[in-house]
């Protein structure tokens, strides 16, 4: 008798609770396909590129998730896999990334920085881009990656889920087999394949056979936006594919956060490599006011990141506070980039010339930078299948098993990376312990 053919599973994102459930399943004897409509692995978690005219000069930026840290079993343990794979090393930053406080006027209190020497602070090497490509190559050969694709529209028939997408006009699809996931946003295409016509074709095979499988089980693991629309509005017929999971991720709301990347011809006089930058409430609530800038880099200090100017010059990373990116969320990129320049000259009292003193300057807008109000966890009730693996799940996902679905991400448990990667971890579990 011949025998049975492995279980499919269809995960839709590629950030780390995808590459988190990912793994999951294809430890189980899964086949998998991952779809991410973004260009490549890891999510925040990234980096972008540049080319200086006329020297070549290559620069990087970390404009998302700054650096990661140690916090639950599960994430200890694929950190540590990472390092063993060389994917994370240690920014060794001498006690020069902490908190600083502002002033009423939102300029540095320069004496008030205090170094975070209590945590361990990993940085992917050479880039942050290299995190997601190592989780995707920990989840082996059953795993296929599929970049620059947007899931669209699923549907559901009682046995197998189907899939509609397309791809976003701005970005290049990467098929992956086995694992090797695609380069981080913004970074060059480093695929072998060459001619355009064979990119091409490669592409519509790609679609083409994503929208002709069939799989048994379906993991999302997106923003709370994105899960929202594709489990709300996603189905076919205009009926919601779960309204209930539906209604839970679209009651999360989440900040626009503005990310300046600047490469400097000088150094800039500032007493640390990294700061988040805040001020007490004066009214004495609990939470702390934010600025212009909630958090600045100097983000040439983490390991295996190019020297800028033949080391006269450094790269920053600039992030812009909650309120005044939320104000700015459809202003132009390059107005925001000039004003974050400014607000940066002004921490460093300093004057910063675009024309004399930038070797280069743009900035991203993330839309849906962390979760504001992430969903409580509902731990599964005792006696259900997802309770007796005793693995002692937390909830942090929303499971239907009768659709042979799960929904995870960072909106689901908290906004930190290693939240996102117990979230999926987690829901993978759940989700093969109750179809």
């Amino acid at each position: 008798m011949a025998a049975a053919s492995p279980k499919t599973a269809l995960v839709v994102g590629g950030g780390f609770a995808g590459l988190a459930a990912a793994q999951v399943l294809t430890e189980k004897g899964l086949d998998v396909v991952l779809v991410e409509q973004g260009r490549g692995l890891g999510g925040r978690m990234c980096t972008r590129t540049a080319t200086v005219p006329g020297t070549g000069e290559r620069l990087t930026f970390d404009h998302g998730c700054q650096y990661l840290t140690a916090r639950s079993p599960q994430w200890d343990a694929a950190l540590e896999r990472l390092r063993a794979a060389g994917a994370v090393a240690a920014w060794e930053t001498g006690g020069r990334v902490g908190t600083a406080t502002l002033n009423a006027d939102d300029s540095l209190d320069e004496g008030s920085f205090s170094a975070d020497k209590g945590k361990e602070l990993l940085v992917g090497c050479p880039t942050n881009s290299a995190v997601g490509r190592a989780l995707a190559a920990a989840a082996g050969p059953r795993l296929t990656t599929i970049t620059g694709t947007r899931v669209g529209a699923l549907s559901w028939d009682g046995k197998a889920w189907r899939v509609k997408a397309s791809r976003p006009p701005v970005l290049s699809l990467r098929v992956t087999p086995g694992g090797r996931g695609g380069s981080g946003s913004g970074e060059g295409d480093t695929s072998p394949i060459s001619s355009v016509d064979e990119k091409e074709r490669q592409r519509e095979e790609a679609m083409a056979s994503l929208e002709s499988r069939a799989f048994d089980m379906t993991v999302t693991a997106m923003s709370s936006v994105s899960t929202a629309k594709l489990l709300g509005d996603g189905g076919h017929g205009g009926v919601p594919l779960a309204a209930d999971v539906a209604v839970a991720a679209g009651a999360v709301r989440s900040n626009v956060c503005w990310a300046l990347m600047v490469a400097l011809k000088r150094k800039l006089d500032l007493p640390f490599d990294g700061a988040l930058l805040s001020r007490p409430d004066p009214a004495g609530g609990p939470l702390p006011l934010y600025g212009p800038v909630a958090w600045l880099s100097r983000d040439c200090t983490k390991p295996g990141r190019p020297a800028v100017a033949g080391g006269a010059g450094e790269t920053w990373v600039v992030h812009g506070g909650p309120g005044w990116s939320n104000d700015r969320a459809a202003a132009a990129p390059e107005a925001v980039a000039r004003e974050l320049l400014e607000e940066l000259a002004r921490l460093a009292q300093t004057e910063l010339v675009p024309e004399r003193d930038v070797l280069h300057m743009e900035a991203h807008r993330w839309n849906n930078a962390y979760p504001l109000n992430p969903r409580p966890p509902v731990p599964p009730p005792p006696g259900s299948p997802a309770a007796e693996l005793g693995l002692g799940l937390g909830g942090c996902y929303m499971l239907r098993a009768d659709l042979a679905l799960v929904a995870c991400g960072d909106w689901a448990k908290g906004p930190r990376g290693g939240d996102a990667y117990v979230s999926g971890w987690e829901a993978a579990h759940a989700l093969l312990a109750s179809v």
